[in-house]
């Protein structure tokens, strides 16, 4: 029997992966795609262009196919993941109604005066004190009435690429956020209630899905688009983290893994439903069934990096190509070369609100004339890990697990320097997975369940798992990221927040 392989599709933030793997894990080929920037008509607003995300993948799996050298016929299945927190609303033709509104947007804050108090009967404190405000759905109510009764289903981003390819509405119960499912007893909701505290009718809401599952087969007119084998099922996958933490083996309770993308955080997972009563860290559900991942976040995370490179790495372009290396590879260099703590240069990298820091700005804070470009590089780095760290500190502490086996990935995880780095602060061995694409390797997984090439996800990520590098922590390095934790950092936010918000209210765009 000729071997048998599986697709993975990971549509990020910033790009589209569509990764081709065998049934042991191994990558055959690789297509992806950059999206346009992101959309911003308003302060606040983060959206996808109507085009972006179908586009991407489009193009990914073209250039997938150019690469691939094997049979159509041996695609056993198609997995879909994407990034959380995506709004789409369609119509009955399966039209956009208006462009994704990305996880990044921050017009759902225009709910809280149109809104009120909101009423439900879930026993979710989520969606007592927080769901219906942070609701898309209702946004688009209160803001476009006319598209709102076009809508005939809201899906996530997972869900919209899973219709695109199938013609068929479902949404993965684990990519969730933002959409009105019952995450204590992974259903729909039985009753209406909070469903419409969302802004939504029970039909508008398509039926949630456990990662691994078929969802349909790949249309004529998709295949037609994205080169895909007609006929070939779909699977649905998690959340592109939660896929990530499949991909790396972290599925087990108490294992916590980082990821260091676009979002970058850290997931411990956890065998009970234990919302943060101060919204400090954030609750998903597992891509394994009945398992949850706890997560602290910093929002912007590795697009800082990426923000870097663009915007004060330019220079470095032309010696990057001569190289055969990255910019962020060069930068690196730079940074490694440095102490850690920056030589007392620190960053706040909150370059857009949070939860914690609603007046949030980003911050470098200790230039003198020793600083130079390798040092701010550092610097930002360092101020991301630590503020997931001081996140993670708080999460674990009211869930009762500490973090003893640390696994990383994502794109920033291929830095040496990086994972250095988070060794030394988590004060513990890390696992960095040779295989980089976690994610697309965790929806392959699913995947590869749903064709029954293995008969769960467990026995998947056992045939499909790979082998790891370790990094071992720097006692000294972790002792002065704890200090400087713990008497500059912590201190920042607090001391500057009425400044902040001064400074937010007298730049903030006039009506």
């Amino acid at each position: 029997m000729s071997e048998k392989y599986v697709i993975g599709i990971d549509s990020g933030t910033q790009s589209t992966r569509v990764i081709l793997y065998d049934s042991k894990g191994n990558r055959v080929a690789r297509g992806a795609a950059e999206h346009p920037k992101l959309l911003a008509p308003h302060q606040g607003w983060a959206e996808h262009g109507a085009d972006d995300l179908w586009g991407a993948l489009k193009a990914a799996s073209k250039d997938m196919f150019a690469h691939y050298k094997g049979k159509v016929e041996d695609i056993a299945a198609i997995g879909v993941s994407s990034q959380r927190a995506v709004f789409t609303a369609l119509d009955k033709g399966g039209n956009l109604l208006c462009n994704p509104i990305s996880w990044m947007d921050e017009r759902w804050r225009m709910n809280i005066p149109s809104l009120g108090a909101v009423e439900n009967d879930s026993p979710d404190p989520f969606y007592k004190l927080f769901w219906p405000y942070y609701s898309k759905a209702n946004w688009l109510k209160f803001n476009n009435p006319a598209a709102y009764e076009k809508a005939v289903k809201f899906l996530g981003a997972t869900g919209y690429l899973g219709y695109k390819l199938t013609g068929e509405f479902a949404e993965s119960i684990s990519n969730s956020f933002g959409l009105p499912y019952d995450v204590i007893n992974w259903t729909a909701f039985p009753g209406d209630t909070e469903i419409e505290a969302m802004g939504m009718r029970r039909d508008q809401v398509a039926p949630p899905v456990s990662a691994g599952t078929v969802i349909g087969k790949v249309s004529r007119e998709a295949a037609a688009a994205t080169g895909l084998p007609e006929g070939v099922p779909v699977v649905m996958a998690a959340g592109d983290k939660q896929c990530e933490l499949l991909g790396a083996g972290a599925v087990k309770h108490g294992q916590a893994y980082i990821t260091l993308g676009t979002l970058s955080g850290l997931d411990i997972v956890f065998d009970q439903y234990k919302p943060a009563p101060d919204f400090s860290y954030t609750t998903y559900l597992s891509a394994v069934p009945k398992l949850y991942n706890y997560e602290s976040m910093v929002s912007k995370g590795f697009w800082l990096v990426s923000w870097f490179r663009d915007n004060l790495g330019d220079s470095l372009k032309a010696a990057a190509a001569d190289a055969g290396l990255s910019i962020e590879a060069l930068l690196d260099r730079e940074a490694e070369t440095i102490p850690a703590g920056s030589e007392g240069l620190v960053v706040l990298p909150d370059w857009s609100p949070t939860a914690l820091h609603p007046a949030g700005k980003g911050i470098y804070l200790g230039f003198d004339d020793r600083h130079h470009r390798g040092h701010m590089f550092r610097a930002l780095v360092e101020g991301i890990m630590i503020q997931i760290k001081l996140g993670t500190s708080k999460m674990t502490e009211y869930l009762g697990v500490p973090i003893n086996e640390l696994y990383i990935g994502g794109g920033g995880s291929k830095s040496n320097f990086t994972a250095q780095i988070i060794a030394d602060l988590f004060n513990v061995p890390v696992n960095r997975t040779k295989e980089s694409e976690n994610c697309s390797l965790g929806v392959a997984m699913c995947a590869a369940a749903g064709a029954g090439i293995y008969p769960d996800l467990q026995a998947a990520l056992s045939g499909m798992g790979k082998n790891y590098d370790r990094f071992l922590p720097n006692q000294a390095n972790h002792e002065l990221y704890k200090a400087l934790s713990e008497k500059v950092i912590e201190k920042l936010y607090p001391s500057l927040e009425g400044i902040l918000k001064d400074l937010i209210e007298l730049t903030a765009e006039k009506p």
